[in-house]
């Protein structure tokens, strides 16, 4: 199944689409993760820069999105003989402005025939995800519906940082960068969840920033790292890596906001 069609999207004029966002893709806080979000401004992007390849995402999570119809609306910024730059908008059913992202994309044949190994293995040391710790609900009466979605689990630690795999959950290897939108976003959580020392506190993430790496590969689950790199007065930043196997594909950056209890 394709990303669009396992995502319920419908294209429209201009490049727009419209995508009708089920209950099973919400996190934590009654709204659809943003890495969703992410991932459908990512395609988005490509539908109005063909031939080119998306390097960058910057995503801001301005409100909520509840399940229900997002109207997607992509504007190429501009269109260089190497670059690309289009913003991508999601709009509510109420017609409310709930992500702004920005992506590049180059066009591959302006670049260098260049390539030189990365230092160490991205999955190094890290649980196979078919051996990881499922993530739990909360309780029987809270419940997070993308645990059931994407199936995450806690493949240890490397480095400091918390190892997370995501199951991709479309068949479709042109789109694994959209695939790793989700699984940076999801990752997040856990570094700095792992601070609260109990406390049931909401700590939502309200931008995502990732560049990839030019690599594209199928695979059926993703692996990010995620580590907690400040904490201060509620504020948390988080560095990331996705990879699948032994190929990384993003690295990144986001905030989350610790915010006070009732």
């Amino acid at each position: 199944m394709k990303f669009a069609e396992r995502l319920r999207g419908l294209p429209g004029e201009d490049g727009t689409w419209t995508f009708d966002l089920a209950e099973e893709l919400n996190g934590g806080f009654g709204g659809t993760n943003g890495g969703n979000l992410a991932a459908i401004s990512v395609f988005a992007a490509r539908g109005v820069a063909p031939g080119r390849r998306p390097i960058g995402l910057d995503a801001r999570f301005i409100r909520s999105f509840r399940p229900g119809l997002a109207r997607v609306v992509p504007s190429v910024l501009n269109a260089g003989r190497t670059l690309s730059t289009v913003s991508v908008d999601i709009f509510t059913d109420q017609d409310k402005l709930a992500t702004r992202a920005t992506i590049s994309l180059v066009a591959p044949e302006a670049l260098a025939e260049l390539s030189v190994p990365s230092d160490g293995e991205p999955g190094g040391g890290l649980m196979a995800y078919a051996d990881g710790k499922p993530w739990r609900h909360p309780s029987e009466s809270y419940r997070i519906p993308l645990i059931d979605t994407f199936a995450p689990r806690y493949l240890g630690k490397q480095n400091g940082a918390i190892a997370t795999g995501v199951k991709v959950i479309w068949d479709d290897p042109d789109a694994c960068i959209e695939a790793a939108c989700i699984a940076a976003d999801i990752s997040v959580g856990p570094p700095v969840a792992s601070q609260l020392g109990g406390q049931q506190l909401a700590i939502p993430n309200p931008d995502l920033s990732l560049r990839f790496t030019g690599s594209e590969v199928e695979a059926d689950h993703m692996v990010s790292l995620s580590r907690l790199e400040s904490l201060v007065s509620g504020q948390a930043t988080t560095s990331l890596t996705v990879s699948a196997g032994e190929t990384l594909l993003a690295a990144g950056i986001s905030t989350t906001t610790i915010l006070k209890g009732a």
